[in-house]
């Protein structure tokens, strides 16, 4: 079987893996792999998930913006009507069972590429959420007693503030380092990878002139291009760093959103939530840890933008032999070996869709 995918983000890598493990012929589209990718901090946290279409979530963002670690100046306007038309709905319990195998599957995932060798620096070391204010924390204590993941967690001390709340099973990567890894894999399994912009015609099953058994959409906030999805941009900042932390292992700091991640050669910080489809650097996330992290010298920047649904969750589906995986939002490392496999799967004919995750594609299929 001969596979096309247009996008080279660790979506569309991970989907071109499966794929190739199973024997297809697998072409990647992308001018640069994993170069969108990169920016994100690493963190493995699926049990961390946000619904977006929340008043609470709104809320969040508005304080976000208040402190200058985001702002709003593009949206995509279909995503704004379906967020607006959702908002505080609840999802399916399918849903959130959906996800929990996701979620699994992915942690799994990179435990088990690690043990094969870990050259990516995977640490299976936790995560820290650290709050300022004692009344966020017993809310944030509160939220973690009702998700639907029921995650481990423990609420400890942090000198200097109010508290934190640490999650043991979460993992961690460098996420440079795992691209690296992939593509190395890739290119003994055979994928062909041709850095060009895509121009799929999904009708005739070509990308570039190049006839193609299936095709899949990975390509992100882009996805737009070439179908009518409600999928917008949330950009997002990260920076490579040596230096020191007060904090041993990964955290989070919740009033900004910032994540660091100390690894074997650097200090990774990520931050920023923007509605933002441009290429400006438009933020200031270092300053923002001062406190917790004394940088002595910027190795490198990079930015990337998060695709995100309306309500956060992915959108994995199928319209004939065009498969589409997108909209993870935050989280698309987190659930990225998860929607590559059930990309594969819907590819190869094994599933035809996933139920609530396929909404938006059952959608596009029932429309005139």
């Amino acid at each position: 079987m001969k596979v096309g995918v247009v996008g080279g983000g660790i979506v569309g890598l991970m989907t071109a893996y499966f794929l190739a493990r199973e024997g297809a012929s697998v072409t990647v589209y992308d001018p640069a792999p994993g170069n969108y990718s990169i920016h994100a901090a690493g963190l493995i946290e699926p049990y961390r998930f946000d619904r977006i279409n929340t008043t609470s979530m709104i809320v969040k963002m508005l304080r976000f913006m208040r402190r200058g670690v985001t702002e709003v100046r593009q949206l995509n306007s279909m995503w704004v009507v379906e967020l607006l038309s959702s908002l505080n709905k609840q999802p399916p319990q399918e849903a959130w069972e959906m996800m929990r195998e996701m979620a699994r599957f992915s942690l799994e995932a990179y435990a088990k590429m690690a043990e094969e060798r870990n050259d990516f620096d995977y640490y299976n070391d936790g995560l820290l959420e650290i709050y300022t204010r004692k009344e966020d924390l017993e809310k944030g204590e509160e939220e973690e007693k009702r998700s639907p993941f029921s995650p481990k967690f423990e609420v400890t001390e942090v000198p200097g503030f109010a508290g934190g709340i640490f999650f043991p099973e979460l993992s961690r990567i460098a996420t440079e380092k795992f691209v690296n890894r992939i593509t190395r894999e890739l290119a003994q399994l055979k994928v062909s990878f041709r850095n060009e912009e895509a121009s799929p015609d999904l009708n005739g099953y070509n990308i570039n002139g190049e006839k193609f058994d299936a095709i899949v959409l990975a390509n992100g906030v882009w996805i737009t291009k070439f179908l009518r999805l409600p999928v917008t941009s949330f950009k997002g900042y990260g920076a490579w760093v040596k230096g020191s932390s007060k904090i041993k292992g990964a955290f989070v700091t919740v009033d900004e959103g910032i994540a660091v991640s100390p690894l074997s050669d650097h200090i990774k910080i990520t931050g920023g939530f923007s509605a933002d489809y441009g290429s400006e650097w438009r933020t200031d996330i270092l300053s923002k840890v001062s406190g917790l992290v004394k940088v002595g010298e910027v190795i490198d920047k990079n930015m990337g933008f998060r695709p995100c649904s309306p309500d956060g969750f992915p959108i994995i589906g199928k319209l004939d032999n065009v498969v589409i995986a997108t909209g993870a939002c935050r989280l698309g490392w987190s659930y990225a070996p998860a929607m590559g496999y059930y990309a594969s799967e819907l590819v190869l004919g094994r599933r035809n869709k996933l139920g609530y995750i396929s909404r938006y594609v059952e959608r596009l299929r029932s429309s005139p």
